[in-house]
Protein backbone atom coordinates (compact mmCIF):
# COMPACT_ATOMS: atom_id res chain seq x y z
CA UNK A 1 0.00 0.00 0.00
CA UNK A 2 1.39 3.32 -1.15
CA UNK A 3 1.60 6.50 1.42
CA UNK A 4 -0.97 7.97 -0.71
CA UNK A 5 -2.83 4.94 -0.79
CA UNK A 6 -2.98 4.14 2.90
CA UNK A 7 -3.75 8.51 3.84
CA UNK A 8 -6.66 7.94 1.35
CA UNK A 9 -8.01 4.73 3.73
CA UNK A 10 -7.27 6.92 6.85
CA UNK A 11 -9.51 9.60 5.72
CA UNK A 12 -12.37 7.26 4.47
CA UNK A 13 -12.18 5.84 7.78
CA UNK A 14 -12.21 8.57 10.28
CA UNK A 15 -14.70 10.31 7.78
CA UNK A 16 -17.14 6.56 8.26
CA UNK A 17 -19.85 7.18 11.27
CA UNK A 18 -18.82 5.33 14.41
CA UNK A 19 -20.89 2.42 14.64
CA UNK A 20 -20.65 1.63 10.81
CA UNK A 21 -18.61 -1.91 10.10
CA UNK A 22 -17.33 -3.08 6.68
CA UNK A 23 -17.25 -7.03 6.38
CA UNK A 24 -15.62 -8.45 3.51
CA UNK A 25 -16.14 -11.53 2.28
CA UNK A 26 -13.21 -12.63 0.56
CA UNK A 27 -11.49 -15.62 -0.79
CA UNK A 28 -8.95 -16.25 -3.54
CA UNK A 29 -10.31 -19.10 -4.96
CA UNK A 30 -13.71 -19.16 -6.76
CA UNK A 31 -16.62 -21.74 -5.82
CA UNK A 32 -16.33 -21.56 -1.86
CA UNK A 33 -19.74 -19.69 -1.82
CA UNK A 34 -18.88 -16.23 -1.52
CA UNK A 35 -22.19 -14.92 -2.79
CA UNK A 36 -24.48 -17.16 -0.72
CA UNK A 37 -22.45 -16.06 2.42
CA UNK A 38 -22.54 -12.64 1.54
CA UNK A 39 -26.64 -12.12 0.85
CA UNK A 40 -27.70 -14.81 3.51
CA UNK A 41 -25.30 -13.20 6.20
CA UNK A 42 -27.03 -9.79 5.17
CA UNK A 43 -30.17 -10.94 5.43
CA UNK A 44 -29.74 -13.13 8.93
CA UNK A 45 -28.26 -9.14 10.29
CA UNK A 46 -30.81 -7.60 8.27
CA UNK A 47 -34.11 -9.22 9.91
CA UNK A 48 -32.12 -9.09 13.46
CA UNK A 49 -31.56 -5.25 13.11
CA UNK A 50 -33.95 -2.48 14.85
CA UNK A 51 -35.29 -1.05 11.75
CA UNK A 52 -37.28 2.18 11.31
CA UNK A 53 -38.97 3.93 8.48
CA UNK A 54 -35.44 5.04 6.74
CA UNK A 55 -32.80 3.02 4.59
CA UNK A 56 -32.05 -0.83 5.86
CA UNK A 57 -29.37 -0.56 8.43
CA UNK A 58 -27.29 -3.51 7.08
CA UNK A 59 -26.24 -3.19 2.76
CA UNK A 60 -25.02 -5.79 1.11
CA UNK A 61 -22.72 -4.76 -1.78
CA UNK A 62 -21.53 -6.18 -4.63
CA UNK A 63 -18.22 -5.35 -6.30
CA UNK A 64 -18.16 -8.40 -9.57
CA UNK A 65 -18.16 -6.96 -12.27
CA UNK A 66 -21.09 -9.91 -13.69
CA UNK A 67 -23.01 -8.68 -10.78
CA UNK A 68 -23.85 -11.84 -9.26
CA UNK A 69 -25.35 -10.23 -6.08
CA UNK A 70 -27.31 -8.01 -8.18
CA UNK A 71 -29.38 -10.36 -10.04
CA UNK A 72 -29.74 -12.79 -6.54
CA UNK A 73 -31.65 -9.66 -4.93
CA UNK A 74 -33.51 -8.35 -7.80
CA UNK A 75 -35.33 -11.85 -7.64
CA UNK A 76 -36.36 -11.40 -4.48
CA UNK A 77 -39.45 -9.62 -3.61
CA UNK A 78 -38.87 -6.35 -2.36
CA UNK A 79 -40.97 -6.43 0.79
CA UNK A 80 -39.17 -9.53 2.20
CA UNK A 81 -35.90 -8.82 1.34
CA UNK A 82 -34.13 -7.81 5.24
CA UNK A 83 -31.42 -5.87 3.52
CA UNK A 84 -30.74 -2.90 0.72
CA UNK A 85 -27.96 -3.43 -1.58
CA UNK A 86 -25.70 -2.09 -3.76
CA UNK A 87 -23.24 -3.22 -7.06
CA UNK A 88 -20.55 -1.34 -7.70
CA UNK A 89 -19.71 -3.44 -10.96
CA UNK A 90 -15.33 -2.83 -10.07
CA UNK A 91 -16.16 0.56 -9.97
CA UNK A 92 -14.43 2.76 -7.31
CA UNK A 93 -15.03 5.42 -4.94
CA UNK A 94 -18.73 4.07 -4.78
CA UNK A 95 -18.34 1.97 -1.90
CA UNK A 96 -16.32 4.82 0.28
CA UNK A 97 -19.13 7.52 0.01
CA UNK A 98 -21.88 5.00 0.83
CA UNK A 99 -19.91 3.75 4.20
CA UNK A 100 -20.05 7.23 5.41
CA UNK A 101 -24.01 7.35 5.64
CA UNK A 102 -24.57 7.19 9.21
CA UNK A 103 -28.43 5.20 9.21
CA UNK A 104 -25.91 2.25 7.41
CA UNK A 105 -24.31 0.19 10.11
CA UNK A 106 -23.16 -2.95 8.34
CA UNK A 107 -22.25 -3.31 4.89
CA UNK A 108 -21.40 -6.86 4.07
CA UNK A 109 -19.52 -7.05 0.88
CA UNK A 110 -19.11 -9.90 -2.28
CA UNK A 111 -16.11 -9.74 -3.74
CA UNK A 112 -15.41 -11.36 -7.22
CA UNK A 113 -15.11 -14.53 -7.73
CA UNK A 114 -11.45 -14.60 -8.93
CA UNK A 115 -8.78 -12.94 -7.17
CA UNK A 116 -6.13 -10.82 -9.57
CA UNK A 117 -3.04 -11.99 -8.20
CA UNK A 118 0.44 -11.07 -9.57
CA UNK A 119 2.68 -14.40 -9.86
CA UNK A 120 5.84 -12.69 -9.54
CA UNK A 121 4.96 -10.53 -6.42
CA UNK A 122 7.67 -11.03 -3.63
CA UNK A 123 7.09 -12.40 0.17
CA UNK A 124 5.98 -9.17 1.64
CA UNK A 125 4.42 -7.40 -1.32
CA UNK A 126 1.08 -6.58 -2.37
CA UNK A 127 0.51 -9.97 -3.84
CA UNK A 128 -2.87 -8.21 -5.76
CA UNK A 129 -2.24 -7.32 -9.75
CA UNK A 130 -2.48 -4.23 -11.61
CA UNK A 131 -6.53 -3.90 -13.23
CA UNK A 132 -9.45 -3.05 -11.97
CA UNK A 133 -10.60 -5.76 -10.12
CA UNK A 134 -7.69 -5.91 -7.91
CA UNK A 135 -8.22 -1.44 -7.50
CA UNK A 136 -11.51 -2.10 -6.67
CA UNK A 137 -10.58 -4.88 -4.06
CA UNK A 138 -7.90 -2.91 -2.69
CA UNK A 139 -10.48 -0.38 -2.14
CA UNK A 140 -12.67 -2.90 -0.33
CA UNK A 141 -10.34 -3.84 1.97
CA UNK A 142 -8.84 -0.28 2.78
CA UNK A 143 -13.07 0.18 4.25
CA UNK A 144 -12.62 -3.53 5.73
CA UNK A 145 -13.40 -3.69 9.57
CA UNK A 146 -13.46 -7.75 9.42
CA UNK A 147 -13.23 -10.44 6.66
CA UNK A 148 -15.32 -13.63 6.49
CA UNK A 149 -13.10 -16.83 4.33
CA UNK A 150 -14.65 -19.16 3.11
CA UNK A 151 -13.34 -22.48 3.08
CA UNK A 152 -14.66 -26.28 2.01
CA UNK A 153 -14.04 -29.72 3.86
CA UNK A 154 -12.58 -30.21 0.59
CA UNK A 155 -9.11 -29.89 0.15
CA UNK A 156 -8.75 -27.76 -2.82
CA UNK A 157 -9.65 -24.74 -1.13
CA UNK A 158 -7.58 -24.75 1.51
CA UNK A 159 -4.42 -23.24 -0.07
CA UNK A 160 -6.31 -20.56 -1.37
CA UNK A 161 -7.51 -19.59 1.72
CA UNK A 162 -4.12 -19.61 3.28
CA UNK A 163 -2.81 -17.77 0.50
CA UNK A 164 -5.78 -14.79 1.48
CA UNK A 165 -5.16 -14.86 5.14
CA UNK A 166 -1.50 -14.58 5.10
CA UNK A 167 -0.82 -12.61 1.95
CA UNK A 168 -3.81 -9.91 1.91
CA UNK A 169 -5.00 -10.12 4.97
CA UNK A 170 -2.64 -10.30 7.96
CA UNK A 171 -0.21 -7.90 6.13
CA UNK A 172 -3.36 -5.23 6.11
CA UNK A 173 -4.16 -6.47 9.84
CA UNK A 174 -7.80 -6.90 8.90
CA UNK A 175 -9.14 -9.31 11.94
CA UNK A 176 -10.81 -12.25 10.09
CA UNK A 177 -13.02 -15.09 10.50
CA UNK A 178 -12.67 -18.52 8.48
CA UNK A 179 -16.30 -19.86 7.87
CA UNK A 180 -16.91 -23.71 6.66
CA UNK A 181 -19.19 -23.81 4.10
CA UNK A 182 -20.74 -26.82 2.08
CA UNK A 183 -20.19 -29.12 3.97
CA UNK A 184 -22.35 -32.65 3.16
CA UNK A 185 -23.32 -34.10 6.49
CA UNK A 186 -24.98 -36.90 4.38
CA UNK A 187 -21.47 -38.01 2.76
CA UNK A 188 -19.83 -37.24 5.61
CA UNK A 189 -20.01 -40.13 7.77
CA UNK A 190 -18.56 -39.71 11.29
CA UNK A 191 -17.89 -35.92 9.98
CA UNK A 192 -14.12 -37.36 9.30
CA UNK A 193 -13.43 -34.65 6.87
CA UNK A 194 -15.34 -31.91 8.83
CA UNK A 195 -12.62 -33.05 11.38
CA UNK A 196 -9.58 -33.00 9.03
CA UNK A 197 -10.37 -28.87 7.92
CA UNK A 198 -11.40 -27.64 11.38
CA UNK A 199 -7.66 -29.36 12.84
CA UNK A 200 -5.89 -27.50 9.90
CA UNK A 201 -8.08 -24.18 10.56
CA UNK A 202 -7.21 -24.27 14.35
CA UNK A 203 -2.95 -25.88 13.58
CA UNK A 204 -2.62 -22.41 12.25
CA UNK A 205 -4.70 -20.31 15.10
CA UNK A 206 -7.15 -19.02 12.62
CA UNK A 207 -10.75 -18.16 14.20
CA UNK A 208 -13.51 -19.77 13.08
CA UNK A 209 -17.31 -19.71 12.83
CA UNK A 210 -17.86 -23.14 15.56
CA UNK A 211 -19.94 -25.38 13.10
CA UNK A 212 -20.26 -25.05 9.63
CA UNK A 213 -22.45 -24.33 7.16
CA UNK A 214 -24.60 -27.64 6.03
CA UNK A 215 -24.88 -28.12 2.18
CA UNK A 216 -28.71 -28.10 1.21
CA UNK A 217 -30.66 -28.38 -2.26
CA UNK A 218 -32.57 -25.34 -0.72
CA UNK A 219 -29.29 -23.16 -0.85
CA UNK A 220 -28.68 -24.61 -4.32
CA UNK A 221 -32.43 -23.47 -5.80
CA UNK A 222 -32.25 -20.34 -4.00
CA UNK A 223 -30.81 -18.15 -6.80
CA UNK A 224 -33.37 -19.36 -9.16
CA UNK A 225 -36.46 -19.16 -6.61
CA UNK A 226 -35.30 -15.35 -5.79
CA UNK A 227 -35.58 -16.53 -2.29
CA UNK A 228 -32.79 -15.51 0.59
CA UNK A 229 -32.47 -17.98 3.73
CA UNK A 230 -34.73 -16.32 6.24
CA UNK A 231 -37.61 -16.50 3.68
CA UNK A 232 -37.38 -19.59 2.86
CA UNK A 233 -40.60 -22.23 2.61
CA UNK A 234 -40.92 -23.32 6.91
CA UNK A 235 -40.00 -26.63 7.00
CA UNK A 236 -36.86 -28.37 9.21
CA UNK A 237 -34.09 -28.14 6.85
CA UNK A 238 -35.06 -24.23 6.42
CA UNK A 239 -34.52 -24.12 10.27
CA UNK A 240 -31.29 -25.63 10.26
CA UNK A 241 -30.31 -23.38 7.04
CA UNK A 242 -31.10 -20.37 8.97
CA UNK A 243 -29.41 -21.76 12.00
CA UNK A 244 -26.02 -21.88 10.16
CA UNK A 245 -26.03 -18.64 8.42
CA UNK A 246 -27.37 -16.96 11.93
CA UNK A 247 -24.21 -18.72 13.54
CA UNK A 248 -22.19 -16.66 10.89
CA UNK A 249 -24.20 -13.61 11.49
CA UNK A 250 -23.62 -13.71 15.50
CA UNK A 251 -20.09 -14.52 15.42
CA UNK A 252 -18.99 -11.83 13.36
CA UNK A 253 -21.16 -9.50 15.64
CA UNK A 254 -18.93 -10.31 18.29
CA UNK A 255 -15.89 -10.31 16.44
CA UNK A 256 -16.91 -6.15 15.43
Amino acid sequence: MTTSTALRAAVDVAARPAATRVIVVIQQKGGAGKTTIAINTAACSGRSAVQSEGPSPVVAAGTDVQGSLEKWCSAVREDVLPFDYVVTRGKTGILSELVQDPERRRFIVDTPGFMDVDPDAEWGEDPLGQSPVADALREVLDLADLAIVPITPSKITWDEAEFTIERVLKPRSIPFLVVINMHDPGKDKGEVQLKKVKAWIDERGYPRVSDPIRRYTIHEHAYENGAVVTEYKMSGTALNAREDFMRVALTMEQML
